[in-house]
């Protein structure tokens, strides 16, 4: 059995509140008539903030690695490509039975990016890196 460590305690923590923001967004509904604006400025925007907030990112990476060592600091890297793909995952499947399936709000990807983040920390720490 493996010993907790602080990194554990925030997944864990996560992974209660995406479970929590599910059960609360389910009471409410985020539906709204869609209005598509216009495409230069939503592109404009769009391309700033993915520029502006992946160069934030990958700053921060940088300082985590700084205070992590290699190992954790892979863990917590695997663990948000594991969430990354489940949540388009997610959303990919949500879109295709569109039809048949509840309409999916913000705060259900939010709290699935948050879980699937948490489960594949776990998971990694749980097998380690090879698993």
């Amino acid at each position: 059995m493996w010993k907790w460590i602080k990194p554990d305690w925030l997944f864990l923590f996560m992974l209660t509140a995406s479970v929590a923001l599910l059960l609360m967004s389910g009471l409410k509904s985020d539906v709204r008539e869609f209005v598509p604006p216009p495409l230069f400025p939503k592109v404009a925007l769009l391309i700033g903030a993915v520029l502006l907030l992946s160069a934030i990112a990958t700053v921060g990476a940088k300082l985590d690695r700084k205070h992590l060592d290699d190992y954790m600091f892979q863990m917590v890297a695997n663990g948000a490509v594991i969430a990354i793909v489940t949540t388009l995952l997610v959303n990919m499947i949500w879109e295709m039975g569109s039809a048949i399936l509840p309409p999916i709000t913000r705060d259900d990807l939010i709290a699935a990016m948050m879980g699937s983040w948490s489960l594949g920390y776990f998971f990694y720490r749980w097998r380690g890196l090879n698993a």
